[in-house]
């Protein structure tokens, strides 16, 4: 799965690729102790970090708030992503598009 996800990245961005603090959290949670070092080495060699700023955060804040209104429980992480993708008109690569309700968010499913 890991060559066919390297695979897709490089096809879609032949320049920068970025990864949020929450999905770094997510990835890395699933990562047995004896990788963490190495997994973490690669997350910093070939993404740029991106930290939602404030205003990004209200927005985030916002978009799950009106989902909730709609009955549709979100979860934090997903509506972080989203708000950092639409604010900075970013494609967020995901395979849980279900998670991604958002009509100005650019997805690409992998």
């Amino acid at each position: 799965m890991r060559q066919r996800a390297e695979k897709l990245l490089l096809g879609i961005n032949d320049g920068d690729l970025y990864i949020s603090g929450v999905a770094v959290t997510e990835f890395l949670t699933g990562v047995p102790e004896d990788r963490q070092k190495e997994v973490q080495k690669m997350l910093q060699e070939q993404y740029f970090y991106l930290a939602p700023a404030y205003e990004e955060a209200v927005f985030a804040g916002r978009l799950r708030r009106e989902w909730l209104a709609r009955g549709c429980t979100l979860a934090l992480s997903d509506v972080t992503n989203a708000a950092l993708a639409i604010s900075r008109k970013l494609a967020l690569v995901t395979r849980n598009v279900s998670h991604y309700p958002f009509s100005k968010l650019a997805i690409i499913e992998w």
